[in-house]
């Protein structure tokens, strides 16, 4: 009778865990939702999975000739070891609006590549993860210090540079030319004069890039108005109210101004001066840098842009991630790189090589690393460094060039930004 009692009680027991067991299957997945929806990307990586599963996705943002030869440049590389990749280009004007987009819809690319002043906001913004020690080429003892700290915040590395590219003052010159080229210390009737006469041969013969605000704010700084790029959006006060002088002064100069290009591979046929990067200059005008490039280099600070690439906490795919981003940006890549597109390495032991001779002739490594500290490490809250700013601004400085705001309106716009970016 007691043994009966027994298997009656085990027989309870039994049916009690099974019934219990949902209820705890259902706790844990409380647990787990709980954990899961933790915005903290370092208490919540993204799973990781091998490289055959999907294609790694990588976005960009290039003009069309640059994004052909990338393509083909990032495929190589990727069939080298052995993963798929798919690339997608985005407007710039579009790219960040596009990313965010996909970033909440859950299906943000795995890695993307930014302008060096915009890592901290995206860093910021939870965009970004953080890049180990040995990852990509960050422990390269040769990098430049500053393109590296671009990429720093909050005691982390964010990103794995790609490339720098100097903003220059290029004045198209031959053995007749006899005027010496223009100058920041050249007065502004000595600006009207000279655009005037290559007027007479060019429509707009001075070039910036209208959807860059860097460049217009090179421009200004190449003329003395501003002390560095950095401040373009910055001043105030008694300061503010004398720049605002010297740019309606300078207003007489915009209608020789041209914002937008059609012929990459015929800069000189296009216009007669300009700020320009230096990649852009190289295709035609690589063997005569030094008598383009008019600006004092050694005493003149230059703007430097610069790329990064970053990785998306929420890619699944980190380790094949890095393995391609280490590839891709290696200093046998960057020197490929150069010579595809001219834009420069971040490794200064590569500007030893007889290949880049020429470029330190007319740029002196010095001079361009003096121009990186000072071009490179933008304040995070600073309008150049958040995108959404950045494009504002550029939209802005558009229209006043272009005579479809006063300059009034244009003080009032930029002053918006500088509120809203605080």
């Amino acid at each position: 009778m007691k043994r009966r009692n027994h298997w009656i009680l085990f027989v309870v027991l039994l049916l009690s865990l099974t019934i219990l067991s949902p209820s705890l299957d259902l706790a844990q997945d409380q647990t787990r939702e709980e954990r899961d929806n933790v915005t903290d990307i370092f208490s919540v990586p993204a799973p990781e999975t091998t490289h055959k599963n999907k294609p790694l996705s990588v976005l960009v943002s290039m003009e069309d000739e640059e994004y052909e030869i990338f393509q083909s440049f990032a495929n190589n590389i990727a069939k080298e070891i052995g993963i798929e990749i798919t690339i997608t280009n985005r407007e710039a004007a579009d790219f960040y609006s596009a990313f965010k987009e996909t970033f909440m819809m859950g299906e943000s690319p795995d890695t993307l590549l930014i302008d060096n002043r915009y890592i901290k906001w995206y860093a910021k913004k939870g965009y970004a993860r953080p890049v180990m020690g040995g990852d990509g080429n960050i422990a390269a003892a040769d990098s430049f210090d500053s393109v590296l700290r671009a990429g720093e915040w909050n005691g982390y590395l964010w990103s794995i540079p790609m490339d720098v590219d100097p903003y220059v003052y290029a004045e198209y010159r031959n053995e007749e030319t006899s005027e010496e080229p223009l100058q920041s210390t050249s007065t502004r009737d000595e600006w009207m004069s000279r655009l005037t006469g290559w007027g007479k041969r060019l429509n707009k013969p001075f070039y910036f890039n209208g959807e860059d605000p860097v460049a217009y704010a090179s421009w200004l700084t190449f003329l003395g108005i501003y002390p560095d790029v950095s401040h373009v959006f910055e001043l105030n006060g008694e300061q503010e109210e004398d720049t605002l002088q010297q740019i309606q002064a300078i207003q007489p100069l915009f209608s020789y101004i041209k914002t937008k290009r059609y012929n990459l591979s015929s800069v000189s046929g296009d216009f007669q001066a300009g700020i320009i990067t230096l990649s852009e200059l190289i295709p035609v005008h690589r063997q005569e840098l030094s008598s383009y490039i008019n600006n004092d280099v050694k005493s003149q600070s230059l703007a430097v842009k610069g790329r990064s690439f970053i990785i998306s906490p929420k890619s699944t795919q980190k380790e094949a991630t890095v393995e391609f981003l280490t590839k891709l940006t290696s200093p046998k890549s960057a020197k490929n790189w150069f010579a595809l597109t001219g834009k420069l390495p971040v490794y200064s032991t590569l500007y030893t090589d007889s290949d880049l001779s020429d470029i330190t002739n007319a740029i002196p490594l010095q001079a361009l690393e003096e121009s990186m500290e000072e071009s490179l490490l933008q304040d995070e809250d600073h309008v150049l460094s958040d995108p959404e700013k950045s494009f504002a601004a550029a939209e802005t400085i558009e229209q006043f060039v272009h005579g479809q705001i006063s300059l009034e309106e244009y003080e009032l716009q930029l002053a918006l930004l500088m509120t809203d970016s605080r």
